[in-house]
C-alpha cells in the first residue's frame, strides 16, 4: 500500500493535478487521501479509473501489489534501454550481473534473460542460432501470462526478426516482422506503449525490404509507419520513416519534389529531435535534394 500510494501521487504532481481533481467521477478526496497514505488499497474498479486518469496501464498499478521493489525496477528498466539505445553492450550486462532486485519478480527476470542473450549475441559472445535458441526458449516455456506482460513476447519477437535480418535472413526476419503486425497493428490498446514496439517493428520491417530491394514494399510500410506515428503520437522515428521513404522514392524514379520534400521533412524531424548522426547523414548524403 505504502509504494502504490507514493507512486499514485507522484504521478498526479507530475501531471500537475490536485487529489481533488483526481478523485473527480472517480471517489471522494478522501479516499484519494488514504491511497496516496497508504493506509487503504483501492477497489479494482477505483484503480482502473485513476491508471486511466494518471495516463498509465493499469498493470502498471497491480504489479505493485506483488512486487515490493516496483520503482525501483522501472529505473533499472529505463536505465537498460538508455544504454541499448547507444549500444553500450558490455555496460547492460554489467547492470544485469549486478542488479539485486526482487528475484520474484517473474516477468522482471524474463525481461533481463532476453536483454542479456540479446547483449551477448551483439557482442559475439553467441552466435546467432544460439540466441534464437534461447529467445524461443523463453518464448515456449514460459507462463504466458507473464510473458504477455507489458507485451514482452513482441518484443522478443522482433529481436529474433532482427537477428535473422543480421545474419542475411530475409525470409525468416519478414516473417516473424509480418507475424507481429498481422496480429496486433490494427487492435486498439488501452496500454499507448504498445504503439512504440509496434513502430518499432513496421520501421525495422521497412529497413529490411529496402534492404532487399522491395522498394515499392518499403514505400508502403514507411508510410504506414508515418501515419501509425501520427495517430499513436509515438513520432520518434518519423525522421527515419520520411528517410526512407525518401529512398524508395528515388528507387522508383518519382518526381523530383516528392523525393525533396520526404528529405526536407526528414531533416525537420531529426533537428528538432536533436539526432546529430542522422543530421550529418542526410546532409552528406542528400544535400542534392535539400535545396
Amino acid at each position: 500500500m505504502k509504494y502504490l500510494g507514493i507512486e499514485i501521487s507522484k504521478l498526479r504532481a507530475e501531471l500537475g493535478i490536485s487529489q481533488k481533481e483526481l478523485a473527480k467521477d472517480i471517489c471522494t478526496q478522501s479516499t484519494i487521501s488514504r491511497v496516496e497514505a497508504g493506509e487503504v488499497y483501492p477497489a479494482i474498479d477505483t484503480l482502473l479509473k485513476i491508471a486511466l486518469k494518471l495516463q498509465v496501464p493499469v498493470e502498471y498499478f497491480i504489479e505493485m501489489l506483488f512486487h515490493k521493489n516496483v520503482m525501483e525496477s522501472e529505473m533499472l528498466i529505463k536505465e537498460i534501454e538508455h544504454q541499448l539505445k547507444e549500444h553500450n553492450y558490455k555496460r547492460i550486462i554489467s547492470i544485469i550481473k549486478n542488479n539485486d532486485i526482487d528475484k520474484d519478480n517473474v516477468w522482471l527476470n524474463f525481461y533481463l534473460e532476453h536483454i542479456l542473450i540479446t547483449a551477448h549475441f551483439k557482442l559475439n559472445m553467441i552466435n546467432a542460432e544460439e540466441c534464437i535458441s534461447k529467445l524461443k526458449h523463453i518464448l515456449n516455456f514460459s507462463n504466458q501470462t507473464t510473458i504477455q506482460f507489458r507485451f514482452l513476447h513482441i518484443k522478443i519477437n522482433n529481436t529474433i526478426a532482427n537477428v535473422f535480418g543480421e545474419i542475411g535472413d530475409s525470409d525468416k526476419c519478414l516473417y516473424y516482422y509480418n507475424k507481429i503486425l498481422k496480429e496486433h497493428i490494427h487492435k486498439n490498446y488501452s496500454d499507448y506503449k504498445i504503439y512504440e514496439t509496434l513502430i518499432t517493428v513496421l520501421f525495422n520491417k521497412c529497413k529490411i525490404l529496402y534492404d532487399i530491394k522491395e522498394y515499392d514494399t518499403s514505400l508502403e510500410t514507411a508510410n504506414q509507419g508515418i501515419q501509425k506515428s501520427k495517430e499513436s503520437s509515438f513520432m520518434f522515428l518519423n525522421g527515419q520513416f520520411l528517410y526512407y521513404k525518401g529512398q524508395c522514392l528515388e528507387k522508383k524514379a518519382a518526381p523530383l519534389e516528392e523525393i525533396k520534400e520526404a528529405y526536407k521533412q526528414a531533416l525537420f524531424f531529426f533537428e528538432f529531435q536533436e539526432l546529430p548522426f542522422y543530421i550529418q547523414a542526410i546532409n552528406q548524403n542528400k544535400k542534392q535534394f535539400l535545396h
